[in-house]
């Protein structure tokens, strides 16, 4: 269910919060900011897309889900938005900082009774690249150390007799 609601008009000097970069940020337009309605959720106009593919492919993702308090609802929205979007990052730019953060933030949003099973599954899988991934470089640095110990034992072994003749 969607439903269309709109904020009032903002001054100049109000601030707003984006859910989507976690930063506050000083509100310049007079534009109205359009808020719509999803499946009990307040969002803004240009997530629908992405709460509406969640409660597609997740469609009992909120049916434990019973705060009563609209802002509360939303945020819990916005926290679980942004997980994913850090979860759409490489590999490489994923720190093991963020994989802790966002396991911490899975456990706190299922404990509120979102089912996350498959965002859990992917975490994991976010892990394990991870772990893969300095498994791997470990692996070269070992090699490469390798590599130049031979180099430097073949520039110390001296030549024997049959070398030089």
């Amino acid at each position: 269910m969607v439903r269309k609601t709109e904020s009032s008009e903002s001054s100049d000097d109000e601030q707003r919060y984006s859910s989507s970069s976690e930063e506050w940020s000083e509100d310049s337009s007079e534009d109205v900011n359009e808020i719509v309605e999803v499946n009990g959720f307040q969002i803004l106009d240009s997530q629908v897309s992405q709460v509406n593919a969640i409660f597609e492919k997740h469609p009992d993702i909120a049916s434990d889900f019973s705060l009563k308090n609209q802002q509360l609802k939303n945020a819990y929205m916005g926290v679980l938005l942004d997980l994913i979007m850090t979860l759409c990052q490489s590999p490489k730019e994923l720190t093991m900082n963020d994989l802790n953060k966002a396991d911490r933030t899975i456990l706190d949003l299922t404990k509120a009774g979102l089912r996350l099973h498959w965002l859990r599954q992917k975490l994991d899988e976010a892990f394990l690249k991870k772990e893969k991934k300095r498994a791997i470089g470990a692996r070269i640095r070992e090699l490469e150390e390798q590599k130049q110990k031979a180099a430097a034992l073949a520039a110390e072994t001296p030549f024997d007799f049959s070398d030089v003749v």
